[in-house]
């Protein structure tokens, strides 16, 4: 049994992906924080704490890996198996692509249909 098809593993993926960014936006919260401190106390050193580093690229990991183990199952991007969809008269009958003003009647002259003009 497979993640991408069971979704309570897809419900739990993405409940640890959101706790993780909770995580990731505290890491950010705590070095602004740290940062404003150290300003205040004209520290000239303005190196993030290991612990935060640390909390930020752990949190980021375990998102990472949450997203891709909560993704469904991927389609595929072949021409082949997207031009499996339509048909020929649906593809080829695009109003869009109608034009009926152009310059044909130029070409040829134009033709009364109901005059005859030989003598």
């Amino acid at each position: 049994m497979s993640i991408s098809n069971d979704s309570g593993a897809k419900v739990v993926a993405k409940g640890i992906a959101v706790v993780a960014f909770l995580f990731m936006l505290h890491s950010g919260y705590s070095a602004r924080e740290y940062l404003l401190y150290s300003k205040s106390i004209d520290r000239q050193n303005l190196s993030l704490p290991i612990e935060i580093v640390l909390e930020c690229l752990g949190a980021m990991a375990v998102m990472t890996i949450a997203i891709v183990c909560g993704v469904g199952e991927l389609k595929p991007i072949s021409y082949e198996a997207e031009m499996k969809r339509y048909s020929v008269d649906g593809i080829y009958s695009r109003p869009s692509f109608q034009v009926f003003n152009h310059r044909g009647r130029y070409l040829r002259p134009l033709k009364s249909v109901g005059s005859v003009t030989e003598k």
